[in-house]
């Protein structure tokens, strides 16, 4: 992991939405799209390059990578983690939610991490429920009060970089909660889900971020995917 600093931070009372892209990429729209509309000045860059294969061009083999950012809003005490893709390897995973986390504690309280993704439920509603889980119940009773809803029994695991984000902050004792916005594809990206999950983050850490650009990408007649269950991440 090839870490580079852009410079040092004192925030207060800092929010921290941290999530990659899943199940209709959702949790990478919702993070590189606040980061874009609010002008977050990148603090850090990560490059990891943990994928077992090489890419081949014109004979040429090349190491890919993936690349991550921290984005600090100061005005807002809000700081952002995105990225191109999941971490391959399991380990690394750990490596990088401990990075991102010890990272910003070193610039002052983290008051709440918020990760996101997409949710296919077995019942569908009208395309626009943001469900949620969280670290402690304080966190999942005051998400009532914005309009979303608790994530069902059908889930039983939330993998990868945007459910551990949420369990080692629970471990250093730091309230997270998870938002999932509902999806009808999981392998295209769901802009309808990324939108509805924004416009309740903006109710809960009352900021205007916008999802004009957003709403232009959702398609007006999704398709049905098929599948034999729910899904999550």
């Amino acid at each position: 992991m090839k870490i580079e600093n852009f410079g040092e931070f004192r925030l207060k009372d800092i929010t921290l939405i941290s999530s990659l892209p899943d199940m209709g990429r959702v949790g990478g729209l919702v993070t590189e799209h606040i980061a874009q509309k609010i002008g977050a000045k990148i603090a850090a860059k990560v490059v990891l390059t943990d994928k077992p294969w090489v890419e081949l061009k014109d004979g040429i083999i090349e190491m890919p990578f993936d690349e991550y950012k921290l984005l600090v809003d100061e005005k807002s005490s809000l700081v952002i983690f995105t990225g191109e893709n999941q971490p391959q390897e399991p380990a690394m995973v750990f490596e990088l939610v401990n990075f991102v986390i010890d990272t910003v504690q070193k610039w002052g309280n983290i008051k709440r991490i918020i990760s996101t993704g997409g949710y296919m439920p077995m019942q569908k509603t009208n395309g626009d429920s943001v469900y949620c889980v969280a670290t402690d119940q304080d966190t999942l009773d005051e998400m009532k009060s914005y309009g979303i809803k608790q994530l069902g029994g059908d889930v039983k695991s939330i993998t990868w970089f945007n459910g551990l984000v949420l369990g080692i902050a629970k471990l250093k004792k730091i309230p997270g909660v998870g938002l999932f916005g509902e999806i009808y594809d999981a392998e295209n990206p769901q802009h309808r889900a990324a939108k509805n999950i924004i416009e309740k983050i903006e109710k809960m850490i009352n900021i205007s971020i916008g999802t004009t650009e957003l709403k232009e990408k959702i398609l007006e007649k999704p398709v049905e995917a098929k599948k034999d269950g729910p899904g999550i991440g």
